[in-house]
């Protein structure tokens, strides 16, 4: 009976060991890594697939002749680092479910004993106590493990969501530098050329006997200023570039020879579109950060559900047996922890102050949200009314050019009069691309404000894209 007893024992022991799982090593690779990064394209079949699959209408040509700012979005989904980063967290917080899941295992004991005092025809060892303890847990406390768990993983993935925004709104924020550092260096070559004309000009003059050297030598440092914007101009192209690439996930050369376009760059929507009220539902509703505390706020709430649960001691449902002189012995021992030096006072006080505290952190973040709508809004519409001012101005200046030029052509005015108008021209372009980008990117921060696109005439049902790594919750029964 005894051996029966021990090769049991065996065998149940072999079997738990075969179903552990394994080790398998994955070396990190700085190298490897450097040479995927460097052979990033914007051309890569998977990429296209996926913009494919997330473009209404899908596309057809791959890659896109010109790239717009969805197409850029949902490169720098594909390739960012960062989201990679996000959707791994994610993993890590299902996997969390599975542990939160598992039952105590039970444990074991096997002992021999040995009997002192000889017996006639009876060995001195025998099977001494064969012991097995079940835990079983009490009041539900994996139930709360396994919910808390879950609202933790559902904030990782709104932390998913989060990350998308970000990476929306960098690729937006470079998108918009790159353009404008492109007009901003045309404009300083014209700024250039205008000034040359006009010192050349006053040159002629001057050999004429027509003009005083003081005019000129304003005229040169005026032309020694444009030269050294137009330089600057030139240098902020590349370092734009250099900033979309590093937003998109992928080295600059990947963009060399890309066309990109901004139809609504222009023209930046009317903030008449954007009511207070709207803005701030906007925000209120679909905040990923608000949301995400949310998540958290149910997790610390769970887990003040078990920290109350522990005040309940477990069960450990104890058993034994051994034989003895041919004797089967069987016993039965419940063991149960008794509160009586404490009731679990101490994790339930920190649960409960964890609990108030995300409360507390929700209520300041959606003021700070409020706030930050409100104030998006009001710096917008300034930037707009100072864009659509400049834009006002600007086409006076070309309708004033465009009556010198007529006038010169008939030979009313002469050649300096408009090349000082062509410079008043292009300084007028000038401010109302500075006046266009200020607007620009006020737009952008109202988007961050509420995490919405606004350009689009259905920005209250936008819906993110789908990720390119798909991930599924695995939750235990």
């Amino acid at each position: 009976m005894p051996s029966r007893i021990i090769r049991a024992w065996i065998f149940l022991l072999v079997c738990t060991v075969c179903a552990c799982a394994t080790y398998r090593p994955a070396r990190l690779k700085p190298e490897v890594a450097a040479r995927r990064f460097a052979g990033r394209t914007l051309a890569n079949s998977e990429l296209c697939e996926y913009l494919s699959a997330n473009s209404k209408p899908a596309r057809s040509a791959c890659p896109p002749a010109r790239w717009n700012l969805t197409n850029l979005t949902l490169t720098g989904f594909f390739y960012s680092p960062e989201l990679a980063v996000a959707e791994a967290q994610l993993k890590v917080a299902q996997a969390a479910i599975i542990t939160a899941g598992q039952r105590p295992n039970p444990s074991v004991g096997l002992g021999v004993a040995y009997a002192a005092t000889a017996v006639p025809n009876i060995a001195p060892w025998a099977l001494g106590t064969a012991a097995i303890n079940f835990p079983i847990e009490t009041a539900d406390k994996r139930g709360y493990r396994i919910a808390q768990a879950e609202h933790l993983a559902d904030a990782a993935a709104i932390g998913v969501g989060e990350t998308t925004w970000r990476i929306r709104s960098a690729v937006r924020a470079a998108l918009l530098n790159y353009l404008i550092a492109q007009r901003q260096y045309r404009l300083a070559r014209a700024y250039e050329a205008a000034s040359e004309s006009i010192a050349q000009l006053l040159q002629e003059r001057i050999d004429a006997g027509a003009a005083s050297a003081p005019d000129l030598n304003l005229a040169l440092a005026n032309l020694a200023t444009a030269r050294l914007k137009a330089a600057q101009a030139e240098s902020g192209v590349p370092e734009t570039l250099n900033g979309l690439a590093a937003a998109l996930g992928v080295p600059v050369g990947a963009l060399q020879g890309a066309t990109f376009a901004w139809p609504e760059l222009e023209h930046p929507r009317d903030a008449v579109s954007f009511t207070r009220a709207d803005i701030q539902r906007l925000a209120l509703l679909n905040r990923l950060d608000l949301r995400r505390t949310l998540a958290q706020y149910a997790a610390a709430d769970e887990a003040f559900k078990l920290e109350i649960a522990r005040q309940y001691p477990d069960i450990n449902l104890a058993g034994g047996y051994s034989w003895e002189v041919n004797e089967n012995i069987f016993e039965l021992l419940p063991v149960v922890t008794l509160p009586l030096m404490n009731q679990n006072q101490g994790p339930i006080a920190e649960a409960r102050a964890r609990r108030a505290l995300i409360a507390a952190q929700f209520i300041a973040l959606q003021d700070s949200i409020i706030a930050q709508a409100n104030g998006a809004l009001t710096k917008y519409r300034g930037a707009l009314a100072a864009a659509n001012q400049a834009s006002h101005s600007a086409a006076f200046s070309e309708e004033r050019l465009t009556g010198i030029r007529r006038a010169t052509e008939l030979g009313e005015i002469d050649a300096l009069t408009l090349a000082t108008a062509q410079l008043e021209t292009v300084v007028a372009e000038q401010s109302r691309l500075t006046a266009l980008a200020g607007a620009q990117s006020a737009l952008g921060a109202l988007e961050d404000a509420v995490e919405r696109p606004l350009e689009d005439r259905d920005f209250k049902s936008f819906k993110l894209p789908a990720s390119p790594q798909t991930t599924t919750s695995e939750k235990p029964s």
